[in-house]
Parts: C-alpha cells; structure tokens; sequence
C-alpha cells in the first residue's frame, strides 16, 4: 500500500516554461510591461513584431512613432506618425506629427499638420496649438487672429486676454488702433483673474507699459493702467 503521506509522481505533468508572444496582441501586451519597467526600447522593438503580424493597425504605428520621439529618434518617429496618417487620418495624429515636424525644424510642414488637425477638428485646442506656433515664430498677425476666435469662444479667460494684450501691443507700431484693444484685454484679464495667478506676469507687463511710454499712442490710459495693476500687488 501507498504511504499517503508521500508525494506521488504525476505522470502526466509537464514543468512548463512561459511561452514568447506569438500574436499582435500578445506582442503589444508585452511592449505594455517593457514600458512598466521603463525599458523604451524593447517597447519599439515588441510594437515592431506586432506591426511584423498585421502591419495595417494605426495604432501601433502611431505608439511606436511616440515611443521613438521620446528616444530621441525624430526621423523613424515622422515615419511612422505618417504610415498612421496614411491608414487613419486623424486630428490628434495631424496634431502630434506637428510636434515632430517642429523638432526636426521643418516649419513649413508643422503648419501644414496644424492647419489638417484644425480642419479635421476645429476645437479650441487645436486652435490654441496653431496661435502658439505663430507666436512662436513671430506671425503676430496670424497669431492674433487664432486668438481672437479663442476669445469668442471662451471671452471669459484671462490668460487668453492677457496673450492677446501681449500680441496687440507687439503690433501696435504697425496698427497704432491695437493698442486701445491691448489696454482693454489687460483690464478684462484683470476683472476675471479672481485667484491673482496672473499678478506676477501683469506686474511684469506695467514694466513694459512704462518703458513704452514714450511712444504709446495714449500715455494717459497707459499710465492709468500701469497704476492700476501695481495698486493690485
């Protein structure tokens, strides 16, 4: 008789090692655990073998361009955001290619993403992101412009006033009537700053208010103003 006591062999277990993924889904799961051990790379590389097995989802493209941005890998990351683009347009992929395109100093191209993004969702968002890049490249004009449909939309934020006060003086030797518009953008972000987050960067602008003085076109409002927010410090 048996002693129960003892283990008894198993004559039909087989000790088995985890199996190496095998399908797109598999291959994506395990990029999802190379990121949770902040191994980036071997990332890219699972994403690579899923796009290996079924190399027509989007998705994986557009993951894989993300990852390779943040490695620093700029030209295989516009690849792979327009291998995205080709399969499935959208906004946010129009949107992030931009980002890329703007890395690799590619302006012209950046726009271009900007302007599809707007067109194929024309949010508030995406309208900020363009206002940004022409500020950022000195199209006050055009910058001013994206701001003004902004404020339409949300007249009552003051970091969009306050951005489009900064355009409006920026523009004012060339539109001499921006000025007053600027002066009364300040004012309203003023009226709807109610936390004071802005003070620093209103304290900030009645510096440059002064030093413009002598040529503002209305120094007796610019004074006025620049009084105004110092009385608020």
């Amino acid at each position: 008789m048996d002693n129960l006591d003892e283990p008894q062999p198993n004559p039909t277990a087989n000790p088995t090692s985890p199996q190496p993924p095998r399908t797109p889904h598999e291959w994506n799961e395990a990029a999802i655990s190379a990121l949770k051990e902040n191994n980036l790379s071997l990332a890219v590389e699972n994403i690579g073998r899923a796009i290996a097995l079924e190399a027509g989802q989007a998705t994986d493209y557009a993951n894989r361009a993300r990852l390779l941005f943040e490695l620093g890998r700029l030209d295989e990351s516009l690849k792979d955001y327009s291998q995205a683009i080709d399969l499935e347009p959208s906004s946010d992929l129009y949107a992030s290619r931009s980002v890329v395109n703007l890395a690799l100093g590619k302006d012209a191209a950046a726009l271009f993403d900007l302007n599809d993004a707007y067109d194929l969702d024309p949010s508030l968002q995406n309208l900020l992101n363009r206002a940004s890049f022409f500020s950022n490249k000195g199209m006050a004009v055009d910058a001013y412009r994206d701001l003004n449909t902004v404020i339409e939309q949300q007249p009552e934020n003051p970091d969009y006033r306050l951005a489009r006060a900064n355009l409006a003086f920026a523009l004012a030797r060339q539109y001499p009537q921006l000025y007053e518009q600027g002066l009364a953008d300040i004012e309203e972000a003023m009226s709807y700053d109610q936390t004071g987050t802005l003070q620093a960067t209103l304290l900030q602008l009645a510096d440059q208010l002064e030093a413009y003085l002598p040529d503002s076109p209305n120094p007796t409002v610019s004074r006025r103003l620049i009084e105004l927010i110092r009385s608020l410090s």
